[in-house]
């Protein structure tokens, strides 16, 4: 099957591709952006102690 690059049809399908790839990688970087910015380093730290006195516990 030979694909020729210039016809139309396979032009438009690309750009389709494309355009859905792009969409999908934008929303998985503005999550991964929203999720870092929630964070904050005193609630991670108590976290990470409340753990730490959990194991000592133990």
């Amino acid at each position: 099957m030979n694909l020729d690059f210039s016809n139309p049809i396979v032009l438009i399908i690309g750009g389709i591709i494309l355009l859905a790839i792009l969409y999908i990688w934008n929303k998985r970087n503005a999550t991964n952006q929203r999720q870092r910015r929630t964070k904050n380093f005193r609630s991670s730290y108590y976290e990470r102690k409340k753990e730490r006195e959990k194991e000592r516990g133990q």
